[in-house]
């Protein structure tokens, strides 16, 4: 999810937990546990870095336990600071470092929930298995969702039915993800239904949140050698299907690319629906690998992006068909940043310098 999102969960934690106004240091506390696990963007600089630890050992139940830890004994001499009103009163902070502690590994883990409920994957049991947990409820950024947690931390913030508002808003947290999920199986189950009539029905039938979701889904399905996407809408779901067809990736060709460059075996793991597109740049082979999960259907979305897919995965191969290069583009749209320091341009290659690969 959004850092918005993240932010506003360890507001609400914060307001709904019992005495903790008693301390002037537990929001800010709880803050910084809600988007903690995010630190590991900043790990690393290379393209193989990022799609190994972002959402990795930071996401872990494992290594989320290990920062709650350190966290509780960072803040516990400022959180015991009373605030003045509090001294005055008598009221002392009674919570101790096992209950800091705990709470933020509750933050922790209600982060990794809300990362686990897109479709991006998240490495929650690391160390000990790299499976990546995607539950595809919501889409990264769901205002829907974000504006009611936000609309309860207003409401929280008067004296009156401060926790009960901030609760709703933490149940909300799960309710709707919960409904959203609801409406993927429904649609899924319908479309798989109506799909297998057809003359030839697919392999496969997936759904995904869109942006606006649940309104909005993605269909994908697979014949076996392409893929067919297409945008589904809740309130007209009599609407035909439209799908745009893509080109399988060639599964010997990305062996022999994996066997040559390690990037390419992660990405492969890392994909999903990952399509090929073959390109002739400056009379060199050159192949852009994409994963449909981060394709758009939505109309305002694909005008935003132009012509650019986060995480693209170019190769350029030599007359012998060889990897002679490659190049990852990280960014969300077409003339974004790269991983490698270019510039994207719409309709070329993903901008940046290739990387070169020797033999």
């Amino acid at each position: 999810m959004d850092p918005v999102t993240h932010l506003a969960s360890g507001a609400l934690v914060a307001m709904a937990l019992p005495d903790t106004r008693r301390s002037r240091w537990f929001m800010p506390f709880a803050l910084i546990c809600a988007v903690l696990p995010d630190v590991d963007v900043f790990f690393g600089a290379t393209p193989l870095d990022y799609l190994t630890l972002h959402r990795g050992i930071t996401h872990s139940f494992a290594g989320g336990a290990v920062m709650a830890l350190l966290m509780a004994l960072l803040f516990l001499p400022l959180l015991r600071r009373a605030p003045r009103d509090a001294v005055a009163s008598g009221g002392v902070h009674t919570w101790g470092y096992a209950r800091y502690a705990l709470a933020a590994y509750g933050l922790i883990l209600l982060h990794i929930f809300l990362d686990c409920i897109t479709t991006y994957g998240t490495q929650v049991f690391l160390p000990f298995s790299d499976y990546r947990v995607a539950l595809p409820a919501v889409f990264i950024i769901d205002p829907v969702m974000t504006l009611v947690m936000l609309a309860c931390i207003v409401a929280a913030m008067g004296r009156a039915h401060r926790r009960t508002f901030a609760a709703l808003g933490l149940a909300w947290t799960l309710l709707w993800p919960g409904a959203s999920l609801a409406v993927q199986q429904h649609v899924q189950s319908g479309l798989v239904a109506k799909l297998a009539a057809q003359p030839v029905p697919p392999q496969s039938v997936a759904v995904i949140p869109e942006a606006l979701a649940p309104f909005n889904w993605k269909v994908v399905v697979d014949d076996g050698r392409r893929y067919g996407m297409a945008r589904y809408q809740l309130l007209n779901p009599d609407a035909p299907l439209a799908f745009e067809l893509f080109e399988k990736a060639d599964p010997v060709l990305y062996r022999r690319l994996s066997e040559a460059e390690e990037l390419f075996r992660v990405y492969g793991r890392f994909a999903m629906f990952m399509t090929q597109e073959n390109r002739q740049e400056n009379g060199a082979a050159v192949i852009a690998y994409r994963d449909l999960r981060f394709a758009s259907t939505v109309p305002f979305m694909r005008m935003l992006r132009g012509e650019g897919v986060p995480f693209q995965l170019w190769a350029r191969l030599s007359a012998d068909g060889q990897l002679e290069g490659f190049r990852f583009v990280q960014g969300r749209a077409a003339g974004g940043r790269d991983a490698t320091g270019g510039t994207g341009a719409a309709g070329g290659t993903g901008g940046g310098d290739w990387v070169p690969v020797t033999r």
